[in-house]
């Protein structure tokens, strides 16, 4: 209604009536539907007024303008659609469906056939050429939500569900098996002309509720992806894929459109509704496969790629992803650099992909850095393994975890002049007048490439704008990190008198002071002498965010990025969004210890109930914070939760003998707590792992 819809309110309010009246006609129908159908015992006999539901039905689908009528609200039709779906027994439900199925196929022949028809003309949902009004898309849209059906009908009834294809039809409603409903939807959309196409897209992103953009289009065209990519399995051990496969491609174009409409919207749904649950399910090499595929191919766009869509993976799909990129990239790295041999005599293959960084902890950031600036990029893209001069630790990822950890603290430390604590206290910005240690900068590049490289997590702050810019995206006001000078810079644009020059008194100019001393410099040539107007403050606030987050530190960003990239160039790190790639360094810091309890495994003669596995979890919940963070970094080398949280960990508890005067220790690299048996004694317990996670530093020999 706010996007020109070419409808005057007397229109609008007759056609909102008349999406009453329908509604009134098929709550009648539906509840004698469901009258007749207790009164009718057999299950695959269509009672009476089931057919005449399933004849109005495919009358409203087939006929565009009657649609569009009918169903100016999106929320009048999902009524009407939820009642479709649970109507009655199943061979009325089967009836329905059957009838929404021809319905839709020849609203969808008249859109693309009757340009020239009466209905056409009169601008009510024909199609033909140049499908560019209101009336002649909408329709698409509402069509969306009866691909929603046959799913809910299977959760309803539990049919499909099962690994044999035999029972697959087996009490459940049939509804586009083959795709060609689905495809044919998806061709029509995706076939609009440019104004079609942005009339579609004002449509949904005006008339439909975050609610209704989620339920009524996406979530029905991601339940058809689903169904396409299902392969089952018969009592044979046979892979049937399913007979809506080809319709993949399309249905994931058309959720492309709707997920690019959602972002220039402000995000009208949460980008996770977009995530696949098929998707995740794919075999993580499978995915791969893709992703070489794609990345291989001189024109992506001839051939259909999932990883071309990274919109439908959720991060922790991505993070394995790019976890088996690098294992990939190792392993050529070894091949090409001599690391794989045979052994003649066994035929034993041996391969070395390990990079070993061996310094001494008392002077590890110095140390670490001597041995980045003169190792060679092609070495640091082998697999990275820590040892501490003097400790006997074998590093299997728990020493890794621990370096990157302590390293952080010193690497991103404000007392080394790299950083600015000017914004903040917990934000890691790069300081723009370390104009003389470019080389520093760039060698914590490396290490934050390493990092992601071997997939350890980062002790580190940076704000959001760090992560837009590796992923090479452009910057806003919402990015600045001085949230005082954002909040400043937005009353300066909201500002409605006419006096902006003499209420805010500002120029073309930044000062700042840097050690005692101001510092300005000018946001354009002679920006000292033109004041900020009315008529040009929005060029000053641009002007003004683009120095801060770009210009100001331009040297300090091209020499960290430089080192970032020295060991992820050719990566796919721009699968990731900003935040997922904020996830993916520094994981996530809402630690949920109840999700930890619930997925922890136990071994060695412990289990949830005994009495010492029970008293730990009393020490954790009443923990606190800073002895909760203490305690993950014993245990798993990290203080940070990793990409969905700390269910995703893989935690276990190991039994290591009866009870003893022992402190608890800890396998870093496999996430491991190993206990004596301490039975009851809750003030035993608490004490002994108490001294443990606030002492224990270094490795033995694990």
């Amino acid at each position: 209604r706010q996007f020109s819809v070419q409808l005057s309110e007397d229109e609008i309010m007759s056609l909102d009536e008349g999406g009453g009246q329908q509604h009134e006609t098929f709550e009648r129908l539906a509840d004698l539907v469901q009258k007749q159908t207790q009164e009718e015992t057999d299950e695959d006999v269509v009672v009476p007024a089931g057919a005449d539901l399933a004849k109005r039905t495919e009358e409203l689908l087939g006929h565009p303008a009657l649609l569009n009528g009918h169903f100016l609200s999106p929320s009048e039709l999902r009524w009407m659609h939820s009642t479709l779906v649970s109507v009655g027994n199943r061979a009325t439900r089967q009836a329905v469906a059957a009838a929404v199925e021809r319905g839709m196929k020849r609203g969808l022949h008249r859109t693309n056939n009757n340009s020239n028809s009466e209905e056409d003309e009169a601008g009510g949902g024909g199609g033909g050429g140049r499908m560019m009004h209101p009336e002649q898309v909408r329709h698409l849209l509402l069509y969306v939500q009866f691909f929603a059906a046959a799913r809910q009908e299977e959760d309803n009834e539990g049919g499909g569900k099962g690994d044999e294809c035999d029972d697959e039809k087996k009490g459940r409603v049939e509804f586009d098996e083959d795709g060609s409903l689905v495809s044919q939807l998806c061709e029509t959309i995706l076939g609009l002309p440019w104004e079609g196409h942005r009339v579609f897209l004002t449509w949904a992103t005006s008339i439909y509720t975050s609610e209704l953009y989620a339920e009524m289009l996406v979530r029905p065209l991601l339940s058809r992806l689903d169904r396409g990519l299902e392969t089952k399995v018969n009592s044979d051990g046979v892979q049937h894929i399913n007979r809506s496969r080809r319709a993949v491609p399309l249905i994931v174009a058309v959720l492309r459109w709707l997920y690019a409409a959602s972002s220039r919207a402000g995000d009208i749904v949460p980008p996770e509704t977009f995530y696949s649950d098929s998707v995740s399910h794919i075999p993580p090499e499978a995915l791969f496969d893709d992703l070489y595929a794609m990345k291989k191919a001189e024109h992506s766009g001839a051939s259909f790629y999932l990883s071309a869509n990274p919109f439908l993976f959720s991060p922790g799909t991505k993070r394995e992803l790019l976890k088996m990129e690098s294992h990939v990239t190792m392993m050529r790295v070894a091949a090409q650099d001599g690391g794989i041999s045979i052994d003649q005599q066994t035929g034993q293959i041996s391969v070395d992909l390990f990079w070993k960084l061996e310094i001494e902890r008392d002077d590890m950031l110095n140390q670490t850095l001597d041995v980045i600036r003169s190792t060679d990029a092609k070495e640091l893209r082998k697999k990275l393994v820590v040892a501490f001069k003097g400790e006997e630790g074998v590093d299997a990822g728990g020493v890794t975890k621990e370096f990157f950890q302590l390293i952080s603290e010193e690497m991103f430390d404000i007392t080394n002049g790299m950083w600015t604590d000017r914004f903040g206290e917990n934000l890691t910005w790069f300081n723009s007048d370390c104009s003389w240690d470019s080389d520093s900068f760039e060698l914590t590049g490396v290490l934050v490439g390493l990092a992601l490289y071997n997939s350890v997590l980062l002790d580190v702050h940076f704000p959001p704008a760090v992560y837009r810019k590796l992923l090479g995206l452009p910057l806003g006001m919402e990015d600045m990190v001085d949230e005082e000078l954002k909040s400043g810079l937005q009353s300066l644009l909201d500002y409605e008198g006419d006096d902006v020059e003499w209420v805010f008194c500002l120029t073309f100019e930044v000062t700042w002071m840097d050690m005692g001393k101001e510092q300005t410099v000018e946001l354009k040539p002679g920006g000292s002498d033109i004041p900020v107007t009315s008529d040009n403050r929005e060029e000053y606030v641009l002007l003004y965010v683009k120095w801060l987050l770009v210009d100001s530190i331009q040297p300090q960003w091209d020499a960290f990025e430089k080192g970032v990239m020295r060991v992820m160039a050719d990566s796919s790190l721009n699968m990731f969004r900003p935040e997922e790639l904020q996830l993916l360094v520094v994981g996530t810091p809402e630690l949920d210890f109840a999700a930890l309890e619930a997925n922890a495994a136990y071994e060695g003669g412990f289990d949830k109930d005994s009495n010492v596995v029970k008293n730990f979890w009393r020490f954790i919940q009443n923990a606190d914070r800073e002895d909760q963070i203490n305690f993950l970094r014993f245990a798993t080398g990290s203080s940070m939760a990793p990409i969905g949280g700390l269910g995703e960990l893989g935690f276990k508890i190991q039994r290591a003998g009866p009870d003893s005067p022992q402190l608890p220790t800890s396998h870093t690299c496999f996430n491991t707590l190993l206990m004596p048996d301490y039975g009851d004694d809750y003030e035993k317990l608490k004490k002994q792992l108490g001294r443990a996670i606030i002492e224990c530093e270094g490795f033995g020999l694990q």
